[in-house]
């Protein structure tokens, strides 16, 4: 009787830990294809120059200002996201 409760008390612990480590791993594959689409998005932002960057600023759409704030709010969520992964 004592066998069995200690291999299923061990097993039950492992098991814990494999689903909390897999959830974290699916949290921080979250968390990087957040990142890439900030990179995307940025990089994105700066192929477009010229004529296409005049038309948008002077219709008051996607200033640079605006780009930057928008993405650094997506940095700061994706930073929040991270701490959310470790606590």
């Amino acid at each position: 009787m004592a066998t069995i409760f200690t291999a299923s008390l061990f097993f039950g612990f492992l098991c814990l830990y494999a689903t909390l480590l897999y959830v974290a791993g699916g949290q921080l594959e979250k968390l990087n294809a957040a990142l890439l689409h900030i990179r995307q998005t940025h990089a994105t932002s700066l192929q477009d120059c010229g004529g296409e960057k005049d038309e948008r600023e002077a219709a008051g759409q996607n200033t640079p200002s605006e780009q930057f704030r928008h993405m650094q709010e997506q940095l700061n969520n994706c930073i929040r996201h991270h701490q959310e992964i470790n606590r």
